[in-house]
């Protein structure tokens, strides 16, 4: 089969790759006005560079035919509960930090992976990777996917999930109640909620009527950011929540994620690559990301979360990634 899209891939790739090179060059040769101009033009291009990696989500065609679907078939086996708990205790709250480049998940830069869809949610544009020796690095940025982390205390969640709808369909059966809170060492609470409403169609990969069980994420799989490893998910869902802290709401109708899933954290509580997974442990992730999505456009923009926290560096962190790991798990087969 002849593939008609490769010459606009293979130019976006080679464009994505020197762009902010050449740019950089007619900035520092440039000076005043020149300069302001050579960072606009930089800036534009950019933001063209990403739209037309959305534009090549590679899941369009499969979520189109889902979207409109009012009455979707149930899983098999009919639904699936899931009860999760974890009362006191900490969690491992990540930083931001650089995710070192699995060449399983993200191939060479002779022959790159995982590069479309909006940066870091769904895919990595070759002009975010470092390259050393033929092999990419890491990712030029810091990100919620790292090996930086903290702990705090006095952690609780709960989580009151059905799996009912198969796939994506505008609308599911499908149902969480979740509540997830910690501390700091000052004593501060901060907690998310969820959910508002199910994400019960993704738009750039699909959340299968906002709850899964049993099923890969991440990593190769196409299912979310390939920046988190592989890993086989017991239960995820997505869905519209609130961030709190001390009681308040201080950022709301945010993207919530969350996830039971193998461990994918090593010696030193790194991220895993995918040959380091652990399947014999399991953990529970909640990612509150710094982006926003925009179902009208069917892709995401930045928007850095609300946390309430601040680093250490006296910047605010732009978003929540908690991982929970002294849980109570149960679940019970329904009938369909």
């Amino acid at each position: 089969m002849i593939d008609r899209y490769a010459p606009l891939r293979y130019a976006l790739l080679a464009g994505a790759m020197t762009l902010p090179l050449s740019l950089s060059a007619v900035a520092q040769e440039a000076g005043g006005e020149g300069e302001q101009q050579a960072q606009q033009e930089q800036q534009q291009q950019r933001q063209e560079m990403i739209s037309r990696m959305q534009e090549m989500t590679q899941a369009d065609g499969y979520l189109e035919a889902h979207r409109g679907v009012e009455t979707p078939l149930h899983r098999l086996g009919g639904p699936l509960n899931v009860t999760i708990t974890q009362d006191g205790g900490g969690v491992f709250v990540a930083l931001p930090g650089r995710r070192e480049l699995d060449p399983h998940v993200f191939g060479t830069p002779d022959m790159p992976r995982a590069f479309a869809g909006t940066p870091v949610i769904t895919g990595v544009p070759p002009a975010m990777r470092g390259t050393e020796g033929g092999a990419y690095t890491e990712l030029t940025e810091p990100s919620p996917f790292g090996d930086a982390f903290m702990t705090m205390g006095s952690a609780s969640l709960t989580i009151e999930a059905t799996d009912m709808t198969a796939a994506d369909a505008a609308t599911t059966e499908d149902s969480v109640d979740f509540e997830a809170s910690w501390q700091d060492e000052e004593g501060n609470t901060y907690a998310v909620t969820c959910c508002k409403q199910l994400a019960t169609h993704g738009l750039e990969y699909p959340t299968f009527g906002g709850v899964v069980t049993n099923h890969l994420l991440h990593g190769f799989s196409g299912v979310g950011t390939p920046l988190m490893p592989t890993e086989y998910a017991y239960l995820a869902f997505w869905g519209i929540g609130d961030v709190m802290k001390n009681d308040e709401v201080v950022d709301e109708n945010r993207l919530v994620h969350g996830m039971l899933t193998e461990y994918v954290r090593t010696e030193g509580y790194e991220l895993a690559l995918d040959s380091e997974v652990n399947p014999q442990g399991r953990h529970f992730h909640l990612m509150v990301a710094p982006m926003q999505p925009v179902p009208e456009e069917g892709l995401f923009r930045p928007q850095p979360v609300n946390t309430g926290f601040t680093l250490p560096n006296g910047e605010p962190l732009p978003f929540w990634h908690v991982m929970f790991e002294s849980l109570e798990v149960e679940s019970t087969q329904g009938e369909g």
